[in-house]
């Protein structure tokens, strides 16, 4: 990649803006190195390790904590066999092994379950537990040996403090003593060399006999050790070089150690930094709301912002923001031309392009809309800025000129994106005009991408007039007479020259005279131009009020769905709960009926029953079922019912009674029955009960599936007994279908189905019934003396129960 283009574009300030996230120097000098590719694979290498250490900090998650220093020099200088290195040094090899540690327990947390990037790059993690226990018991927090570093250095130690006590109580022994005040300087004991010393004055150094040490600037003060402690003091000096000689063997114990392990610490070292680069870019990703470049056959940016625009303004405070730019180009466009006022921000758009292709190459997160996409240019070209050269002798066009035919000589095969700002300008605007379109034509021809900024009127008529090329302009606020540093895309701009002059404080009679030198057509020119760009602007205020409308109104929408499906569910609800309930009530009272007729027959036996009995039966039965019909008629219908003609097995269908979505695994036409099969339960329902499924097809499990049934609200308006003495096998078995399916939905867990003893066909006909039921799970007949009913009833274990 060209370096005079990531010079000029800003690339190396990115690149230490987004290394200023990182916790270590190996980090930032990993982000530092950064340069785009040109291959895909190698460009989007990163993206899924970048991708998940953004979802982590985007969620919360706390980065763990990767401030430790390098250690590739304290490693070189520990391989060497018998190389030592000391105490602090240990202590930064402790301190990274510590951090894998803690990395390790990071990657285990649950919200890193799915990293699969984070938890590949952290499985070389080996945090060499023995060594980094060695390391721990071995050192202080300043990287000194403590006494537990060995069981030598421990009874050294303390033998050391014992014949320091011996030699303090000594020395204050002597200072206590009478007639030593005019030999004293002060009252204290000090140390000198790592000898115990009184300070004595130089007059009086006869008055104590022992060993000159050391003396004061002064001169005036000699540190003396008196003669008394001087065999202590040898003591002491050779057991501190026993001391001396047990660290120097620990700290070789150590480095051995830290030799042995030195891959690993290695290892460790490089896979640390790694993350601490991918959490600096999630984190700056973070900071500038960036997303993940997307790269296709054409370019094309979405509310895209110069990142370091941003971070100056941020730097600089207040209120001031970027205005993101959109330039949404076709894959047939290969001259992009941007015209317009100065300092409308054609510059500015001409970097954020050029900026923002390269830190995509990089693989980096980019401040743009998701939408956004990009292409991988084989080579980068930029012409920026004015690049006049005192000491070539070179001017300002010459400068340019020579930098474009530089272009021209590497350009090789597509695709390549050159960025040129004031093409043609520096010379006779009629000659660099001609200039310019000649260029624009060869780059168009050689298929190259190029993104110009020219304020000359022979370029932007010529370029509305080529295949392949395509106008722009910076939008210009003609009633402030500000910019607004907005991209208007495919027609040109006014330079807006005077009114920038005027903007700036330039004289009016002085405006006046220039206006005067102009011609005719080139006001009328500009003028229009002018115009088209307030139509323009006035254009896109009106679209964003439009679209502000129509977003709250879809909002509105969106919400009144939502309360009107919320009452439709209430509703229904309501209504299957009233169904449910008079269910129940005209089964209890058909139960209490039939429990009236047998105490009638209990308190009258001798009373003649066959006739009274029937006829009594046959009222019964025949008001219990109007009030069947008239429960079934007031039964909760689906709001978009499915005709019985177009229900096939395997389908889904919304099941009213159920109030959820069933699979259909049986039809019965004649008799308008469905069967349907939910949470492994079967259960035959009305066609009319069926509508369009609320959910969508049910997911397909290997098990059964788990589903949540509405169920009544109160269990004991769903008898825990039905009684079908005296019915018909017609009339019976449509009863006890009905009755299973309420007694399920109502969670009984046991139901209890009273059919007498009579001829048995009742009793058989039950039992056929009970055992095609998907409902039930196992049934028995009752056993006399045991169970209520003896073997006039049979106990059922409902399958639905839970």
């Amino acid at each position: 990649m060209d370096e005079h283009a990531l010079n000029v574009l800003g690339y190396p300030a990115l690149l230490q803006a987004v290394a200023g996230y990182a916790q270590t120097s190996g980090g930032r000098d990993l982000l530092l190195r950064l340069r785009p590719a040109v291959d895909l694979a190698q460009v989007t290498a990163h993206h899924g390790l970048y991708a998940e250490c953004l979802a982590l900090l985007e969620t919360g998650s706390a980065a763990p904590d990767l401030g430790f220093p390098d250690l590739a020099e304290i490693l070189a200088r520990v391989a060497p066999e018998g190389a030592v290195i000391e105490g602090p040094d240990l202590l930064q090899c402790q301190e990274l092994l510590r951090r894998s540690t803690a990395v390790q327990g990071f990657l285990q947390r649950e919200e890193c379950r799915g990293c699969r990037h984070l938890l590949e790059l952290g499985r070389a993690l080996d945090p060499c537990v023995e060594l980094q226990q060695r390391l721990q018991r071995a050192l202080d927090k300043d990287g000194e040996l403590v006494d537990r570093a060995s069981e030598r250095l421990r009874e050294l130690r303390t033998e050391i403090r014992s014949i320091e006590r011996r030699i303090q109580t000594a020395l204050d022994t002597l200072l206590k003593a009478p007639g030593l005040d005019p030999v004293l300087q002060e009252r204290f004991v000090t140390v000198r060399n790592g000898r115990y010393v009184i300070p004595v004055r130089r007059e009086e150094k006869a008055g104590l006999p022992g060993v000159t040490h050391d003396h004061s600037n002064s001169g005036q003060t000699l540190f003396i050790e008196p003669t008394q402690t001087l065999p202590l003091g040898n003591d002491l000096a050779d057991v501190r070089l026993h001391e001396r000689d047990e660290c120097r063997r620990i700290l070789a114990d150590l480095s051995a150690q830290v030799r042995g392990r030195r891959a690993a610490v290695e290892a460790n070292q490089q896979v640390l930094t790694e993350m601490d680069a991918a959490l600096a870019v999630a984190a700056w990703a973070c900071d500038y709301h960036c997303t993940l470049p997307v790269f296709g056959a054409e370019f094309g940016l979405v509310r895209a912002r110069h990142p370091l625009l941003e971070k100056q303004f941020r730097t600089a405070g207040g209120t001031r923001q970027v205005v993101p730019i959109d330039v949404r180009l076709k894959p047939q466009t290969r001259v992009f031309l941007l015209t317009g006022s100065n300092t409308g921000g054609k510059t500015a758009a001409l970097k954020t392009i050029g900026l923002l292709a390269l830190a995509a190459q990089a693989g980096l997160p980019l401040p743009v809309d998701a939408a956004s996409r990009f292409v991988v240019f084989r080579q980068v070209f930029a012409d920026i800025g004015d690049e006049q050269s005192l000491l070539t002798n070179l001017s300002t066009f010459s400068a340019h000129i020579s930098h474009v035919a530089n272009v021209l000589r590497q350009l090789g095969s597509a695709p390549a994106l050159v960025l040129l700002d004031e093409l043609g300008a520096g010379t006779d605007p009629l000659e660099g005009g001609a200039l310019a379109c000649a260029i624009l034509d060869e780059l168009c021809r050689r298929a190259a991408l190029t993104v110009a900024t020219t304020h000359l009127g022979t370029v932007k008529t010529f370029v509305h007039e080529q295949a392949g090329m395509l106008n722009a302009s910076v939008r210009f606020n003609v009633e402030t007479l500000q910019p607004e540093y907005v991209l208007d895309i495919g027609r040109p701009g006014a330079s807006n020259a005077l009114n920038i002059a005027r903007r700036l404080g330039l004289p009016n009679h002085i405006l006046h005279r220039a206006e005067r030198h102009l011609s005719s057509d080139h006001l009328r020119l500009e003028g229009i131009l002018g115009q088209m760009e307030e139509d323009q602007r006035r254009l896109s205020v009106r679209e964003d009020e439009l679209q502000a409308t129509v977003t709250d109104l879809a909002r509105d929408r969106t919400e009144l769905r939502k309360e009107l499906q919320a009452l439709k569910k209430e509703r229904r609800r309501l209504l299957h709960d009233a169904y449910l309930q008079a269910s129940g009530i005209v089964e209890n009272t058909r139960r209490q009926m039939e429990n009236m007729l047998r105490e009638l027959h209990a308190a009258h036996p001798q009373a003649p029953r066959d006739g009274v009995t029937a006829d009594v039966r046959r009222v019964i039965r025949a008001q219990t079922s109007k009030l069947d019909v008239a429960v079934e008629e007031t039964a909760p219908r689906p709001e978009e019912p499915v005709r019985l003609d177009g229900v096939a097995p395997g389908q889904t269908v919304w099941v009213e009674r159920l109030q959820a979505d069933a699979e259909v695994v049986g039809v019965d036409r004649e008799r308008a029955i469905v069967t349907v099969l939910l949470g492994g339960v079967r259960f035959d329902v009305q066609a009319r009960e069926l509508g369009r499924p609320q959910n969508g097809p049910l997911p397909e499990s290997d098990g059964a599936l788990k589903v949540m049934v509405t169920r009544p609200r109160a269990v004991d308006a769903v008898p825990a007994e039905l009684n079908l003495i005296g019915l018909r096998v017609d009339e019976a078995l449509p009863r006890l279908e009905t009755y299973l399916d309420r007694a399920v939905l109502a969670g009984l867990p046991e139901v209890r189905i009273v059919h007498g003893f009579g001829t048995g066909r009742l009793r058989a006909a039950v039992h056929e019934s009970l055992r095609g039921c998907g409902l039930v799970r196992r049934f028995r007949l009752g056993r006399q003396g045991e169970d209520p009913g003896g073997a006039g009833a049979t106990l059922v274990a409902l399958a639905g129960a839970e």
